[in-house]
């Protein structure tokens, strides 16, 4: 892939998670976030079973979002599967890392453990929210699409700011006019991987959203490449990953 090319992959893979949608913009939450994220890999045999077990989860996060303790929480299996991938994802916000702590704690005593004892793998992370926005909703379905990106050494403020400038004006009019439910730009707290790795995770209403936005952002590609090429040199370029899922259940105060 030329530099050009990858380049506009690049400014496609953040875009579209925005869309460049129509609409008048909402203001993104100013105040700290931090997101838990769980990763199970489940046989395929167990798929059901797993899926059940998560809804035995699903009375203690709406607890926690009623009491204030966590402002989001989602549960989502994955529709692009990779061959050594993770097959499940569930996640939770909130505006302190003690909320964190605290949700972890009340899911202990839930009842997931055969489940859980099924899964091949499993991986975790906690991240700081650079970015966050959302609306009331509580959900059944709908489409969370990541993407995952590593800044170059020195790089990080860089990302950081391209974000703010280009990117999050167009989340939060998503939100806006309903196509997206929640967002997040993350990096992260723990450090379980090296420094630099940064990920923006958006939630769809449906996955109408996913073909109006490459649509949309083509074009608007195709006016400005510069802003492609600007992103693209911030980045390392073979550390980018994406990833698509079904939601299972998301609810956001």
């Amino acid at each position: 892939m030329n530099k050009r090319s990858f380049s506009l992959a690049v400014l496609v893979c953040a875009l579209l998670l925005g869309a460049l949608m129509v609409g008048t913009p909402v203001h993104a939450q100013d105040q700290t976030h931090y997101t838990y994220v769980s990763f199970w890999a489940v046989p395929r045999a167990q798929w059901d079973d797993f899926e059940k077990s998560e809804e035995q989860t699903r009375p203690v996060f709406e607890r926690l979002v009623a009491d204030g303790t966590l402002v989001a929480w989602g549960q989502a299996a994955n529709l692009v599967h990779t061959e050594d991938g993770y097959t499940h994802s569930d996640w939770f916000v909130s505006t302190s890392q003690g909320g964190l702590l605290k949700t972890l704690e009340a899911l202990q005593s839930s009842s997931r453990t055969p489940a859980l004892a099924a899964s091949t793998r499993h991986m975790d992370l906690m991240l700081h929210s650079i970015g966050h926005g959302g609306k009331t909703v509580r959900a059944t379905s709908g489409v969370i699409r990541v993407s995952f990106w590593r800044a170059k050494p020195g790089r990080d403020d860089d990302v950081e700011s391209f974000f703010k400038k280009y990117i999050q004006p167009s989340l939060d009019a998503g939100v806006a006019d309903g196509s997206i439910l929640m967002y997040n730009f993350d990096s992260q707290a723990i450090h379980t991987d090296a420094p630099g790795a940064y990920n923006l995770a958006v939630v769809y209403a449906n996955g109408d959203g996913l073909d109006k936005s490459t649509a949309m952002l083509a074009a608007r590609a195709k006016e400005n490449p510069a802003v492609g090429d600007a992103f693209g040199a911030m980045l390392e370029t073979q550390a980018h990953r994406d990833s698509l899922s079904r939601v299972l259940a998301f609810q956001h105060k």
